[in-house]
Formats: structure tokens, C-alpha cells, sequence
């Protein structure tokens, strides 16, 4: 599931996905995974409810996104910014 061309950074929606996969199958690839092994998936993971936390926190990262483009980068339209943002949701 979180495979990517790049291999390091992945979209936030493959993040999110990954919180609540519930088969926790690891890093099959992985050198460490026969250490974790007898661990995995011994125990049921609640599903994390994400979705809710994040539409809390919309406005105070609406305000951070503001807040950085004002101070850091006054050329680029936050504004425009974070319309391209929500247009990819």
C-alpha cells in the first residue's frame, strides 16, 4: 500500500489510508521483519477516526498556511495556494 515511484515521499492519502490498515502486513522486504514478526497482527487495532480530527483542525491549518505565505513567501497568493489545495481533495 505505500509504495511510491520515489520510495520516500508519500501522498497524505496514502498516509491516512495506512493508519487504519487493519491487515499490518509490515515491510515484506524488510531485514528487521522476522524481529517484529511474532508481533503482528496478535492484536486488533481500533480504527482511528482521522477524519474528524482533521476537520477540526481545518481552520487552524488554514490560518498556518496564511501565516507561512505572509512571512516566508509574499509573492505566492496564499490565497490561490490554498484553493489548489482544497481542489484536490
Amino acid at each position: 500500500m505505500m509504495s511510491s515511484e520515489c520510495e520516500y515521499h508519500q501522498h497524505p492519502r496514502k498516509i491516512l489510508k495506512a493508519i487504519n490498515d487493519t491487515l499490518d502486513k509490515g515491510n515484506n522486504y524488510g531485514f528487521d521483519m522476522q524481529i517484529f514478526e511474532k508481533d503482528e497482527s496478535k492484536q486488533p487495532r481500533p480504527r482511528i477516526e482521522y477524519e474528524t480530527y482533521l476537520g477540526e483542525a481545518q481552520q487552524i491549518i488554514k490560518e498556518e498556511i496564511k501565516d507561512y505565505f505572509i512571512k516566508h513567501q509574499p509573492e505566492i497568493s496564499w490565497i490561490d495556494f490554498l484553493a489548489k489545495c482544497e481542489q484536490e481533495q
